[in-house]
């Protein structure tokens, strides 16, 4: 009876290591699978980003044309 039991023991602990690889590959998966996750969110957000600043960069050209215009047309005013 006792050899019975060691050896339902022994079966269902070396059952364990024999699973023990694919929760790792299962780990190492989840853990690149979010890497990935967080990379590629990363990477749209920096394209957003990128895309307002130069929404931001032709606005300040457009207020600086503005303004030398401005300046421009004050010039002309104050002259006559």
């Amino acid at each position: 009876m006792e050899d019975q039991i060691s050896k339902g023991y022994t079966s269902q602990k070396s059952n364990d290591f024999e699973l023990a690889p694919s929760y790792r590959d299962d780990a190492r998966k989840r853990r690149q699978s979010e890497m990935r996750r967080r990379f590629l969110g990363l990477q749209l957000r920096r394209r957003d980003l990128e895309h307002e600043l130069e929404l931001v960069k032709n606005c300040l050209i457009s207020l600086d044309k503005q303004m030398q215009s401005y300046a421009a047309y004050e010039q002309l005013s104050i002259r006559k």
